[in-house]
């Protein structure tokens, strides 16, 4: 009974997760959709530069400079040193 009731408890409140990777932009129809977001999972200005509308090809090439900015310039944490004993 404790089984059935913690089954329908997860099957009832779950949400569904979506995971998106690159290979779901091909499923997009028009072009200029599909070069946005492969720039978006690249990060690469290569496909923002296959956009044809001005508007869209701007805002892609911004997003792109924002993602290899946030790449480029992330603060890591300074590594520990090992000290060895002897």
């Amino acid at each position: 009974m404790m089984k059935t009731f913690k089954w329908l408890f997860l099957l009832c409140f779950s949400t569904p997760v979506f995971a998106a990777d690159i290979s779901s932009c091909t499923l997009k129809k028009v072009e200029d959709e599909k070069n946005y977001c492969k720039a978006s999972f690249a990060g690469s200005g290569t496909f923002c530069d296959m956009i044809r509308n001005g508007e869209l090809k701007r805002d892609c090439t911004f997003m792109v400079i924002r993602i290899q900015r946030d790449n480029a310039y992330k603060i890591k944490p300074p590594a520990k040193e090992v000290v060895a004993t002897e």
